[in-house]
């Protein structure tokens, strides 16, 4: 009896210790979750992997609400000019004068805006180097002094590729070195970096230590004074007949502790129309090559803060108004309804003094004059804290004209400056409080006073206009993430 029971009980333990055994190999509530969301970091990009796919992602953007006002709104509108020329009266729409009272006051002191920005970006290795896609979507959306347009405003900013060396879509253009600058109205400078970006097929080629080189092809189309691209002529005095070839721009850079420093070079093909005047002038046609440099440097001092810096940036440009830097301070895409309101009005970076940049002009007599223009600009950055830091600049640049018809009525020379900064204080990591001011000025020598007598408004002073400026402040609150 005492047999059969040990061996009863040495059976049960035995059938025991084996389920013991086989349930430790089915899954229990216990057991780790199943990782469905995987880290990586690619090209220096930290990011994460969705199941199924071998490509690194990042998803970022920012907010920005603004509450800005000036008096930058000054400017000139066309008025009819209805001369005698071959025993026969033309008129010529293209002369500037000063802008009626009414229509200064109509514009406005105050505005408020806001901007929202996503940006997608996917990388992955490959046997060539890192494969990237970029894509930057942004809203602008407000009213009032340069709040943007209510729900209008909606835009690719960036959509480019790159792999092997290779840059293919919107990008920044390498013409440019920083810009427009650090602050919301851009610098006397070629910009194309942060707005008004290029669609561009280049090529760099890296020699180590820092040092690079670019070749790039840049789509030019615009359609006049529209500020999308980098072809200018002015409506009614002339008409652009389409692409002939994009913007080629090359350019040698190092970026090394230091700082950095870039030379580059832009060819820009001319191709407009002049508008015919019936029974007098025929319709001529300008075809021709305009060019022009760019030189920047910057200087890293971290003895006087950390990330402390100055940036210095000269463009000299001839038939190729966009890469002087001037038009994008000074007008650019506030021009574009010169020719359909009569009125010179402003859009997000162009503050609408009034100076006229352009890659051409025609004379309405079978002959075209020629621009030169230039700018220099410095900024800087000083941190007096982890949470403050401070960002002055300067700019200056000119424009003169060569070969001007004195019926023109359009100034020989321009000058233009402006000063500024902006103050930041970040409190907290992403959030951004920055106060911008801003004052520019424009000098215009070499109207004709005789057209401009016989052509000002109604209302306004019988002299041409040769003075114009004005003041901005802006407040931003930024949160990125």
């Amino acid at each position: 009896m005492t047999l059969m029971k040990s061996i009863l009980l040495g059976s049960a333990a035995g059938l025991v210790a084996v389920a013991s055994a086989q349930a430790a190999d089915l899954p229990t509530r216990k057991s780790a979750p199943a990782e469905y969301v995987k880290v990586c970091n690619v090209g220096g990009m930290a990011g994460f992997v969705l199941p199924g796919s071998d490509t690194c992602f990042k998803i970022s953007g920012s907010v920005i609400a603004q509450v800005s006002g000036g008096s930058l709104y000054k400017g000139y509108t066309w008025s009819p000019f209805a001369p005698t020329v071959g025993g026969k009266t033309i008129t010529i729409p293209q002369i500037w004068t000063v802008s009626g009272v009414s229509s200064v006051k109509s514009r406005p002191d105050f505005g408020m805006g806001v901007r929202g920005t996503v940006q997608f970006d996917a990388r992955q290795d490959t046997a060539y180097g890192v494969l990237r896609a970029f894509i930057e979507y942004q809203i602008n959306d407000g009213s009032g002094y340069q709040g943007g347009g209510p729900g209008t405003a909606a835009l690719i900013n960036y959509a480019y590729l790159q792999w092997a060396g290779l840059t293919l879509g919107k990008a920044n253009s390498f013409f440019s070195f920083y810009g427009g600058g650090e602050n919301w109205d851009n610098l006397s400078s070629p910009d194309q970096q942060g707005y008004n970006q290029p669609v561009v097929f280049a090529y760099t080629a890296t020699f180590g230590g820092g040092f690079s080189a670019t070749i790039a092809a840049q789509n030019a189309a615009s359609d006049g004074f529209s500020g999308t691209g980098t072809q200018y002529v002015a409506p009614q005095n002339a008409t652009l007949n389409g692409n002939r070839a994009p913007d080629i721009v090359a350019n040698i850079r190092v970026d090394q502790a230091w700082g950095a420093a870039q030379l580059s070079g832009v060819a820009h093909n001319v191709y407009a129309s002049s508008i015919p005047l019936a029974g007098v002038t025929p319709a001529t046609t300008q075809d021709t090559w305009g060019w022009g440099v760019n030189g920047g440097l910057k200087i890293n001092v971290p003895s006087f803060g950390p990330g402390d810096n100055v940036q210095a940036q000269a463009s000299w440009a001839r038939n190729a108004a966009w890469f002087s830097g001037l038009p994008d301070a000074f007008g650019g895409e506030a021009q574009n309804v010169l020719g359909a309101t009569g009125a010179l009005n402003t859009g997000p970076n162009g503050n609408g003094l009034g100076p006229i940049f352009l890659d051409t002009w025609s004379n309405l007599n079978g002959t075209w004059a020629t621009p030169t223009a230039w700018s220099v600009s410095v900024l800087a950055e000083h941190h007096f804290s982890p949470v403050f830091w401070v960002g002055p600049e300067f700019a200056y640049g000119e424009q003169h004209w060569s070969g001007l018809s004195v019926l023109s009525g359009i100034p020989t020379n321009t000058q233009a400056w402006e000063v500024g900064g902006s103050a930041h204080w970040d409190p907290v990591p992403h959030l951004d409080f920055q106060f911008e001011v801003l004052y520019e000025s424009i000098h215009q020598t070499g109207i004709n006073p005789v057209v401009y007598a016989a052509t000002h408004a109604a209302g306004t002073p019988a002299f041409a206009p040769t003075n114009s400026d004005g003041f901005e402040g802006r407040l931003l609150v930024t949160r990125d993430f």
